[in-house]
């Protein structure tokens, strides 16, 4: 099975030929996935881990979170990361510092899109991103994940803070009353589990990107959506 892709897969290595970080990881999978299509595979690490060096470095029980990892090839990515890490010839990954930078990634990856998709990006406190989590209802116009999700990938990646963002199809960024209130959500999830919320971002276009913080809102959002302030509020009523 794809015995003709991997074979000019092969010949391109041979030839010293350049590969995209999907094509490196699908060859090295090969190995442990011989009767599957490790095309897709490839993708869906990345899109999780952002890198290379992310699928590498991640530990194997997140590792099989991704469909078509099993405990094998889980063990068999960690093993190669392992010796990456040793020859120090592991890259890095993409580092958002300011609004400008995380602009340029979210156009980077909702520009394009039929559909809305929701993404959050978590963050080390260097800035690097760590991890991708990407959502979508498969419909136009709506998008959405639940509050579990998103505390369970918390407590998993364990980021010192997070940004979102998310498309709209209508050609306008302006927050719609449900945006507001997903902001208001996960601010609180973010004060509950010790996690920085740096922005939320709504991309229209290029040159038409809306944030939450750039407007002003989210230090509002994150002064009454907090451990802190819902605190405050309970004293206040109880007086």
């Amino acid at each position: 099975m794809h015995e003709g892709h991997r074979q000019r897969m092969y010949e391109k290595l041979c030839r010293g030929e350049d590969f995209y970080d999907h094509e490196v990881l699908e060859i090295l999978l090969y190995y442990v996935c011989p009767r599957k299509n490790t095309n897709p595979i490839a993708h869906a690490l990345l899109d999780r881990f952002c890198s290379l060096s992310g699928v590498f470095s991640a530990p194997a029980e997140e590792l099989m979170l991704v469909n078509g990892i099993g405990e094998t090839a889980a063990k068999y990515l960690r093993t190669v990361g392992y010796c990456m890490s040793r020859s120090g010839k592991v890259e890095g990954v993409a580092i958002l510092k300011n609004s400008e930078s995380c602009k340029k990634l979210v156009s980077l990856r909702l520009n394009g899109k039929t559909e809305e998709f929701l993404e959050l990006y978590f963050l080390e406190k260097s800035g690097r991103v760590k991890r991708v989590f990407s959502y979508t209802t498969a419909e136009r116009n709506k998008v959405a994940t639940n509050a579990e999700i998103i505390i369970s990938n918390i407590a998993l990646s364990k980021p010192y803070a997070i940004v979102a963002a998310h498309n709209h199809l209508n050609g306008s960024s302006s927050p719609s009353r449900y945006d507001v209130e997903f902001t208001c959500t996960l601010q609180l999830i973010c004060s509950m589990n010790g996690v920085k919320l740096f922005d939320h971002f709504i991309y229209a276009g290029e040159g038409d990107i809306y944030s939450f913080k750039g407007d002003g809102r989210l230090d509002g959002i994150a002064r009454k959506y907090s451990l802190g302030g819902i605190t405050e509020w309970i004293k206040n009523s109880e007086s």
